[in-house]
């Protein structure tokens, strides 16, 4: 009887802790409002993948090797949280402004990413390397799987 009791009750726990976390990100992406939906989405995939595969991570490995993948996956959120707002300012409808801005975000995230990598190799001693690199893989290809849903987006030409 006991036993069925501790499985009621870690399932229990197990059930409150989710939905705190459920609330928690809707609690994130509230936040993130200024964010266009797409790069919300992009932002909030990233956070979760990168929580829980730290956890995993931390359990069969280390602490550190958990703590490195987000190492990996945060300087690539934070590049995207700062550089989208001035990728998606307001445009003259001209297509120069639109291109110029986007290489203005792109090179504040290029810059933001590499100086937050070179902090986390400077400060951060027990870093492990290959953790790192497959976070940043993955927040890679989670933002490219975000640019690539954008080609279902259609676009009525009217001239």
């Amino acid at each position: 009887m006991t036993v069925l009791a501790n499985t009621y009750k870690i399932s229990n726990f197990v059930y409150v802790q989710t939905i705190t976390s459920m609330n928690e990100l809707q609690a994130i992406t509230q936040k993130l409002n200024f964010l266009p939906i797409t790069y919300k989405k992009m932002v909030v995939r990233q956070l979760t993948f990168g929580i829980l595969a730290a956890i995993v991570l931390g359990f069969i490995f280390t602490i550190h090797t958990g703590l490195s993948l987000l190492a990996g996956i945060m300087p690539v959120v934070l590049g995207v949280i700062v550089a989208s707002p001035i990728a998606t300012k307001k445009n003259k409808d001209n297509a120069g402004s639109i291109v110029i801005n986007a290489l203005k975000a792109e090179a504040v995230k290029i810059f933001l990413v590499l100086g937050l990598l070179w902090l986390e190799f400077k400060f951060y001693t027990e870093l492990v390397p290959i953790a790192l690199v497959v976070g940043l893989i993955v927040a890679a290809l989670i933002s490219g799987m975000a640019i690539s849903d954008m080609d279902k987006i259609k676009i009525d030409n009217k001239e």
